[in-house]
């Protein structure tokens, strides 16, 4: 994608910063750096700060970009099932080796038993798999991408904010809670595996 080099052109002929271009579009350095180096796509509402800021027109900054963003929503459409199937399969995984752990630990099952081993494993596997899932997810961007391919095509920006699933603030909420359950998995885990050698 082309719009990570036209931000970094346009941003040094300002004399700017990463940290100065991020405060002035109420975003962070890490943000601007992300859109620099290309692993993530500014949205709409950015786009139309940057060019106000940068005195230059959306359509030339993602200029040369429309092709690319059409051909990763086609691709993206080809992976969405494996994301979907995955995101199932790390729930599935994860409910059942919780409740596999629950019953074990009820019923005194010591936690060398192949049945605990079982459900950590299922643990570990269903963490896996939804890390990999949220990678395919990042690697695309795809919410953003087609927000800015309406925007192009002549939709009008606030409709495209309120049509958005889900706010950003909210998809926020949600990673932090989805990484928090992560966390809890991951130390229930290391203290099954600490009872497990103590065991030993």
């Amino acid at each position: 994608m082309e719009v990570g080099n036209r931000i970094r052109e346009e941003r040094e002929k300002l004399g700017l910063s990463q940290e100065d271009l991020a405060q002035r579009i109420f975003v962070s350095r890490q943000t601007v750096s992300n859109w620099e180096t290309g692993k993530t796509y500014p949205d709409v509402q950015s786009l139309l700060l940057l060019s106000s800021l940068f005195e230059v027109s959306v359509d030339s900054l993602v200029k040369g970009d429309v092709e690319a963003m059409q051909e990763k929503i086609e691709n993206y459409e080809l992976d969405r099932f494996k994301v979907k199937a995955s995101m199932g399969l790390a729930l599935a995984l994860l409910v059942v080796g919780a409740v596999m752990l629950a019953i074990l630990s009820k019923q005194g099952q010591p936690p060398t038993s192949p049945f605990f081993v079982i459900a950590i494993l299922m643990l570990v596997a269903g963490v896996c798999v939804s890390v990999v899932a949220e990678r395919i997810q990042k690697r695309y961007d795809i919410d953003t991408i087609r927000e800015v391919s309406a925007f192009l095509d002549g939709a009008d920006p606030a409709e495209i904010e309120r049509n958005r699933k889900m706010p950003k603030s909210a998809r926020a909420a949600l990673q932090a809670l989805a990484g928090a359950a992560v966390a809890i998995v991951f130390m229930t885990v290391v203290y099954l595996i600490i009872s497990v050698a103590m065991y030993l």
